[in-house]
């Protein structure tokens, strides 16, 4: 490429600091590394030792990974640069002794460096799609053409084999609320239990949202906190006079708390916030765009991970939560029945809430309040009534297990409020779209029989015939593969092959979970706190 952005054009680029290693080589010279100081679109400085020698004006090449979000939001690689040392000096402050820094011109504009690898990314994720479609395909070809030999598992491979790639047809006819400028009153509900670490920038992040002020308010819900989460809310409230706190001495459970607020909330909109998510600055004005339509009941925002960087297993969710909302909820959303809107962000019609608040607070389970469930729960009231929509543009960033142990405890609570809530949603599902009913029973039958598919064709089968599951582990890994690379053409990113892990982690472990899930159904315990 040659150079298309000037000088002058240059210095009016946005400057942000960064931190992160810059490998620098010039002259044909063995790299070196040092430390990124600030960067923009056409050029960035960094802080270099005093022996490293670069003369001004020398050509050399730098390879950095520039701040995600000043790039692109979904953007976490590294690129490699080409460009000029414009020149050098040094600064110290309070803290440090004297540090020397180079400033570089990029030969390119660094936005069009980010889009050309973003676009060989796509061919290159696209072609792989495409190759675990025609595989998967051809191997259901030749399932039809030998299912007389077990004509059981066989039904069960090309029913499984239907319903995803359903999903994924489904999900592109999605296309998310008409904007049509509607501006409600909203009122944002965040319950909060032992969560001082991120209350603060919650609260914060819903204050500071592209939205009239004059439309918003804030309730807090403190319920009964054993760590620092009280003072934290107070001590926000300081900047946020207008902030209102409920405090529950004891323990009531999130339920209730959300009933709290529901009952003191003044406005049309209730926007239900986890305490520690963090909500984008215009994904309130997106989510209110479907209530434009007085039969919706409830929409649903879109949660990516925070600190999706952090270790293997976060990485994994990140492309297991871009699939269940970006296909499966997407899927729902296209006959207006997303079957869960998640506690991260979710908004609901006051009105249409109060009219059951009572019914879903005194909700039991085997004879037991249910203290778990209560997003899912919810939404099946609305879904009763009312229709229920997604919103891929209202984002939120949600924290997510880090260790392998929490992860597990929040599957199974989620396992257990997903039967519970399919049971209840049994009951009335069927008078929906045709297509999305029976997407729906199969929903709640494939997950219970997958466990005895996989004993099956991977234990007793072996055993019982002395042959090698071949034809599975290949449809185990084309199923896989789809999910992978669909996630890569949209979010062309490094994380993709992390999907191989979680359909690994789900065959292994989570789809048994479910059995363990049903059979302590009856336990309330969160589980996770």
């Amino acid at each position: 490429m040659s150079p298309t952005v000037g000088v002058e054009d240059r210095r009016k680029h946005p400057r942000v600091e960064f931190e992160s290693l810059v490998r620098i080589a010039a002259n044909g010279r063995r790299g070196q590394q040092a430390v990124g100081r600030d960067i923009s679109f056409g050029g960035c400085s960094f802080y270099l030792e005093e022996s490293a020698e670069l003369p001004k004006h020398e050509r050399i090449e730098i390879v950095l990974a520039p701040p995600r979000h000043f790039v692109d939001t979904i953007f976490d690689s590294r690129c490699r640069l080409r460009g000029r040392i414009l020149g050098e000096r040094k600064e110290a402050d309070a803290r440090t002794e004297p540090r020397r820094y180079v400033a570089v011109e990029f030969d390119d504009d660094l936005r069009e460096v980010v889009t050309e690898m973003y676009r060989h990314r796509r061919v290159k994720f696209s072609l792989m799609l495409l190759v675990a479609l025609l595989g998967i395909f051809a191997l259901k070809f030749t399932t039809v053409q030998y299912y007389w030999y077990r004509p059981v598992l066989n039904v069960y491979s090309l029913t499984v084999t239907g319903y995803i790639l359903s999903r994924f047809l489904l999900a592109l006819f999605y296309r998310p609320p008409k904007d049509v400028g509607l501006e409600p009153t909203v009122s944002f509900v965040i319950p909060v239990k032992d969560d001082g670490e991120m209350i603060g920038r919650t609260i914060e992040h819903c204050l500071e949202v592209d939205y009239p002020k004059e439309k918003i308010e804030l309730i807090v819900v403190n319920d009964g906190s054993t760590d620092n989460t009280l003072e934290e809310i107070w001590e926000t409230q300081k900047r946020f006079p207008n902030l209102k706190v409920i405090d529950f001495e004891q323990n009531r459970g999130k339920r209730h708390a959300m009933a709290a607020a529901f009952g003191i909330a003044r406005n049309e909109i209730l926007v239900c916030i986890d305490s520690d998510s963090l909500m984008d600055k215009d994904s309130v004005r997106y989510i209110v765009q479907g209530f434009a339509d007085p039969s919706v009941g409830a929409v649903c925002g879109h949660a990516y991970p925070l600190d999706a960087d952090s270790n293997a297993l976060t990485r994994m969710q990140e492309v297991r939560y871009y699939i269940a909302f970006e296909v499966m909820k997407a899927a729902e959303h296209v006959f207006s029945v997303v079957t869960c809107c998640s506690g991260c962000m979710a908004a609901y019609r006051r009105d249409y809430v109060m009219d059951v608040v009572e019914s879903w607070l005194g909700q039991t389970w085997i004879n037991q309040p249910a203290t778990f469930g209560d997003d899912r729960s919810l939404t099946n009231f609305m879904l009763r009534k009312y229709r229920v929509l997604y919103d891929s543009r209202a984002i939120v960033e949600t924290a997510v297990p880090q260790t392998w142990m929490r992860f597990f405890r929040q599957q199974l609570r989620w396992k257990k409020s997903w039967f519970r809530e399919s049971l209840i949603a049994g009951t009335f599902m069927w008078y929906k779209h045709p297509i999305i009913a029976m997407s729906f029973y199969l929903g709640v039958v494939l997950p219970l029989i997958s466990p005895l598919i996989v004993l099956g064709n991977l234990v007793f089968g072996p055993i019982l015939s002395g042959t090698l599951p071949t034809y599975y582990v290949m449809g185990f890994g084309l199923i896989s593969l789809l999910y992978c690379s669909y996630y890569a053409v949209r979010r062309p990113n490094t994380k993709w092959a992390y999907g191989l892990l979680f359909c690994l982690v789900y065959m292994a472990v989570l789809a048994w979970q479910t059995y363990y899930a049903i059979l302590t159904s009856h336990k309330n315990h969160w589980g996770t706190r």
